[in-house]
């Protein structure tokens, strides 16, 4: 599992990002006709990247929609997509993209930049969930038909790996237009696959675009996403046949799958267990609380027992294959001893009970949440687990009707500045929905953003994740591997780390 902590390996890969670059078509590939089934855990929420705040959201985004840039597939640097090319002024204060000829959106439409200019005018909104990502950005211009310049108030160093994301999705303003207020449920692309039907909870079905920009491209009929909320339902069902993709496969299950004989895909260094605390409840408003909780997290004994060996403790809040991360920033360790000490500085310093939240049919995170309730027990601390259907734990997230919630944080682009920009600036989702506050760490984010040097946004980065390791807003737990299970007629299947899936490649076998 690689981290970049040289800030030559930095230089160097940063450097790649800002080259205008250029890709040739791929060749065509056979195998028309055929379906794909893909295993989801819980139903998406909307199509509309303004808002989305779900995981399972953006990953159908980055399969229905394009971008004018894609992160490659090792996660390591950006390559056109509906952009050829691109140039950024020596003053790093604007980027003019020259965009694809011949692309056109499903209904036959040809992209034009009034789209993009409409659709990235919209992404970097302050007021949407994602305007965090491009907050340098002031303007969305349409040089001509084919060009579009990017104008911004300072230099912005992430701007190429923002652009990569789902919430830079490019989709066509008149249809959004004529929407309205259900745009969220009626998208038009120009992605491999097209929406022929959401069946709210059950299931959403695409079917191939027939005026697709790649020849020979996509080389299956549909792609079918279904919720199966139960693991152990969605590894039979890939052993029937039912499906023939499974996400977020638990470590546990690996052995069992291969030895039905289905195929393993994995996705290292992009995800990190991550615990978001509500700090509106109490007593977590306080560092020493939650700072206690997060020593008394047997994150070694966590990675051996509930995965397998599949995962070990992370030393940070970045995922480790994330640009500037830093394992040595004083971690957080398992010490109950320390966790004791720093709850007697508490106003509870005899303990407390509060309730964790798990996704219902997550047999990894109950487990986990089950040795970690084990060790609270030893310092004063009750942690009642409380498992709720995936969808409605996610909208419970949302709307910060939750005391804590244990999940995983997966990196949209290779830069630490997503994940430090949404969750230590208060701002555009009132820190990931923890309420934590700093405004020294604020300053610092705002300061790495605009730093276009490797080795200052280093320093930057690192005292980031000392700040987190003091106050402990976020307690990060272990370093794990992202998982599928695949039928072996599937092939050319090679998610990377944004949730991207690349079905437009993927080809069945006879």
């Amino acid at each position: 599992m690689g981290h970049v902590t040289n800030a030559g390996a930095i230089a160097a890969a940063l450097g790649a990002l800002l080259l205008s670059s250029c890709d040739k078509p791929a060749a065509p590939a056979a195998q028309a006709g055929k379906s794909i089934v893909v295993a989801l855990m819980a139903d998406i929420f909307t199509f509309d990247p303004f808002n989305t705040q779900d995981d399972r959201s953006m990953y159908t985004q980055l399969t229905v929609f394009e971008r004018l840039v894609k992160l490659s597939a090792d996660g390591k640097s950006v390559e056109p997509e509906l952009a050829t090319e691109w140039s950024i002024a020596d003053d790093g204060l604007s980027a003019e993209f020259k965009l694809r000829p011949g692309v056109k959106f499903w209904n036959g439409n040809p992209l034009a930049a009034k789209d993009v200019v409409f659709s990235l005018t919209r992404a970097i909104d302050q007021k949407g969930s994602w305007g965090f990502l491009f907050s340098p950005v002031k303007a969305i211009e349409a040089v001509d038909e084919h060009t579009v310049r990017i104008v911004m108030s300072q230099p912005f160093a992430p701007l190429l790996p923002a652009l990569s994301t789902f919430a830079a999705s490019i989709y066509e303003e008149a249809n959004f237009v004529a929407q309205g207020a259900a745009a969220g449920e009626h998208p038009m692309g120009t992605g491999a696959f097209m929406l022929k039907s959401w069946e709210r909870g059950q299931a959403v079905t695409l079917v191939r675009n027939p005026n697709y920009w790649q020849p020979g491209k996509p080389t299956v009929d549909s792609v079918v996403f279904r919720v199966v909320g139960d693991e152990n339902a969605r590894a039979l069902q890939l052993a029937s046949g039912a499906i023939q993709v499974s996400t977020d496969v638990p470590a546990n299950q690996v052995d069992q799958i291969t030895g039905a004989g289905g195929k393993i895909v994995t996705v290292p260094g992009s995800s990190v267990g991550f615990v978001t605390i509500n700090q509106k409840v109490k007593p977590f408003e306080q560092a020493a609380v939650r700072c206690a909780l997060a020593w008394s997290l047997d994150r070694d004994a966590i990675a051996k027992s509930v995965y397998f060996g599949r995962a070990h403790a992370a030393k940070s809040i970045l995922p480790a294959a994330t640009f500037f991360y830093d394992a040595n920033t004083s971690p957080i360790g398992f010490d109950l001893q320390k966790a004791r000490e720093l709850l007697a500085s508490s106003s509870v310093p005899k303990g407390f009970a509060f309730t964790a939240t798990v996704p219902s049919g997550d047999n990894i995170k109950l487990a986990m949440a089950q040795v970690w309730a084990a060790s609270l027990a030893q310092i004063g601390v009750t942690m009642n687990i409380e498992q709720v259907e995936a969808t409605t734990a996610q909208e419970m997230y949302n709307t910060e009707r939750f005391t804590m919630r244990i999940s995983a944080w997966t990196n949209d682009t290779p830069d630490a500045d997503q994940l430090f920009g949404v969750a230590l600036d208060y701002r555009p989702q009132n820190a990931l929905h923890s309420g934590y506050r700093n405004d020294k760490a604020l300053e610092m984010v705002l300061a790495g953003r605009s730093e276009r040097d490797p080795a200052k946004r280093q320093e930057i980065y690192t005292e980031l994740q000392k700040t987190v390791n003091r106050d402990c807003p976020f307690i990060y737990t272990i370093e794990e591997d992202r998982i599928f299970a695949i039928s072996p007629k599937v092939l050319n299947f090679t998610p990377n780390s944004q949730g991207k899936y690349s079905f437009e490649n993927v080809t069945l076998a006879h």
